[in-house]
């Protein structure tokens, strides 16, 4: 019945935007100033902000479609159900991973226009200072790179909502000079639900951390709080990057989106020298795309191409174009055009796990899947006030320091161990090329000195009122949980993922290599062992009746190890594989995202990260896309 009723609903309320040619395709003669391949966090983001130079062009080149009107994706409550990890996710398939007893695993990515913004959980809190101060310091010290430098841009792109006496009466706590108010700048609706359950409130107390006067205000280590979301608070919905950078300037002439086109290759100029000899920067005119019924057009490029496919998408782009390890690249059929090695490396994921435990509290997100008649009840107070279980998709998240999770001894031993062996691993991870292995190795030495000073949180703990692991509804008890995800924030393992193929529609060869550092493992551990003893510290023990997982028989660190190895997944957080580092130390990009040898091809997304953060990247990605607005603006300027 309610799906019914949201037909004839006001598309207006969720801002639903069609242009004249939306979804069309473009001639193989048209030309753009500015080409964006990929529609997600950061490729509306930039689009849209270049999009406001009204003398300058901008075509965007997005895969999936606009899925705005999915009730999975603008009601806050329905995260993760429906399509969400079906039809509008890439599901991208690791190789059997060594540590994880040969398991594969999927990294999930938004196949839609807003990308992952249309089916992440919309946590937006952001990382410590010091970590956002690295991407500087292993940048031969670069002021663009610092918190300072970023906290104007992570400003700018939020239209923040102060919370409600209700919600500051649930735990919420803001700092309001971190946030963006700017109703003509700010584009991301950010704000909290409009629901809290009980469980979270008493997480909070049974953590052990200190409250966080800001999960935003970048000193979040060592504390809870409840998480800001992605939320546009007038109406209770998601706010996707579609809703932000899109939709409410969708008639601007000057700016174009196409959906369901899929990008083959970038096009070269192929004047001067080829290979891995070539001393001239190499130049795109344009790029070659395929439409869902297999034709084959392009787009031509006035001034420059921008890929934001993501942290799996963009190099293999950049590789299906002639751009990477040759050895690599001529194995896989493709011809080499410019031999840049570390294209595709240094590949780091944020590695969920889980402890729960069954429940007596009195509601619960599994009742939405359990009780017919409460999900309809749900339903119904979503659409007539926004309120209920269906407003919020809730996180309260803890970030856990080093200190937290060992004693004083123990931590003096592990730190010391991965100190004597940094130039190992470094190397072991560089895939032989050692300019990686210094900048791998110059990361560890950050890591360290993060832990040790507790300003890099390795393990998020966060409480989920439901059922959350790696059984299927089929496969376990119907009945009622609490669970603490326990997410490894700050792994030292790298990996990489690379094109075996010269075909754009076959998949890239993806190795995270999880675990492949021994330190992420005994972390990792460390973390779901302290989730586990929460669910039983007071007040949480009131609603505690025995846990379910890993099991009450895993009482050995080994046999935890073990069950650890086997049910963890992605947490869907992949950064690195277009680093944004010196040249000698195996970067790809610059520190204005240009990428090394290319004269007009810049990189914004999540692939540019250098180093893992201890947050979810949402918010960072929208803010990495707001700087490369500013460096085109000011770039071209000087043209």
């Amino acid at each position: 019945m309610w799906f019914d009723f949201l037909s004839i609903f006001s598309l207006s309320l969720f801002h639903i935007g069609w242009i004249s040619g939306f979804g069309g395709y473009d001639s193989g003669d048209s030309t753009y100033d500015y080409v964006v391949i990929g529609g997600g966090t950061a490729g509306l983001a930039i689009a849209s902000r270049l999009s406001e130079l009204l003398n300058s062009t901008v075509i965007v080149l997005e895969a999936g479609s606009n899925v705005e009107r999915l009730p999975e994706v603008f009601i806050p409550g329905l995260v993760g159900t429906g399509q969400a990890f079906t039809t509008l996710n890439w599901g991208y398939k690791t190789i059997p991973q060594e540590h994880l007893n040969g398991r594969t695993t999927t990294i999930n990515a938004g196949k839609a226009l807003g990308g992952s913004t249309i089916i992440n959980s919309m946590i937006f809190p952001r990382a410590e200072k010091e970590q956002y101060d690295a991407w500087g310091t292993l940048n031969d010290d670069d002021p663009q790179w610092t918190w300072d430098s970023m906290l104007p841009f992570f400003r700018k792109l939020e239209l923040f909502t102060r919370p409600t006496e209700s919600q500051v009466l649930s735990g919420v706590l803001f700092d309001e000079h971190v946030h963006g108010t700017d109703v003509d700048h700010g584009r991301v609706k950010v704000g909290y639900p409009n629901y809290f359950y009980d469980q979270s409130k008493m997480w909070h107390n049974a953590s052990g951390f200190s409250p966080s006067p800001d999960l935003s205000n970048g000193s979040p280590q060592g504390t809870v709080g409840v998480a800001p979301n992605s939320l546009d608070a007038q109406n209770n919905t998601r706010c996707s990057s579609v809703c932000a950078y899109y939709t409410p300037f969708s008639n601007r002439p000057n700016f174009r989106v196409l959906t369901g086109v899929f990008v083959n290759r970038i096009l070269w100029s192929m004047t001067g020298t080829t290979g891995a000899t070539r001393t001239d920067p190499l130049k795109a005119i344009g790029v070659e795309y395929r439409t869902e019924n297999g034709l084959v057009r392009h787009v031509n490029v006035r001034k420059e191409v921008i890929v934001s496919a993501g942290t799996i998408a963009t190099p293999k782009i950049l590789e299906l174009s002639g751009v990477g390890n040759t050895t690599i690249l001529k194995n896989a059929g493709v011809t080499p055009i410019l031999d840049l090695p570390t294209v595709g490396e240094n590949l780091a994921d944020h590695v969920h796990g889980w402890a729960n435990a069954f429940t007596n509290a009195s509601v619960t997100r599994d009742l939405l899947t359990l009780d017919p008649r409460f999900k309809e009840e749900q339903q119904d107070l979503w659409f007539h006030n926004r309120s209920g279980v269906l407003s919020a998709a809730p996180r309260s998240l803890g970030l856990a320091v080093a200190s937290d999770l060992f004693t004083p001894v123990q931590l003096e031993q592990l730190m010391q161990h991965t100190e004597d062996n940094m130039a190992h691993y470094a190397l072991l991870f560089s895939n032989g090329n050692l300019n990686l292995a210094k900048g791998i190795e110059a990361q560890y030495a950050i890591v360290m000195s993060l832990w040790k000073r507790d300003k890099l949180a390795p393990v998020e703990l966060n409480l989920e009122p439901g059922y959350a692991g790696p059984t299927a509804f089929e496969d376990r008890p119907h009945e009622k949980y609490t669970s603490i995800n326990a997410v490894l924030f700050s792994p030292l393992s790298r990996g990489r993922t690379h094109v075996n193929s010269s075909n754009p529609a076959d998949t890239s060869v993806i190795d995270p290599a999880y675990y492949s550092h021994p330190l992420d493992l005994a972390i990792h551990t460390r973390g779901i062992q302290l989730g586990r003893s929460m669910l039983q510290t007071p007040p949480l023990d009131t609603i505690y009746q025995g846990e379910y997982e890993p099991g009450p028989e895993k009482t050995s660190a080994t046999t935890v190890e073990e069950w650890t190895k086997n049910s963890v997944s992605s947490d869907n957080h992949v950064v690195g594989t277009m680093a944004m580092l010196p040249a000698d130390m195996g970067g790809v990009v610059d520190t204005r995202l240009k990428i090394y040898g290319v004269q007009n091809v810049r990189i914004v997304d999540a692939s540019i990260i250098p180093i893992p953060i201890s947050a979810h990247i949402c918010s960072t990605v929208y803010m990495i896309a707001e700087k490369a607005a500013e460096f085109i603006r000011e770039d071209s300027s000087l043209q």
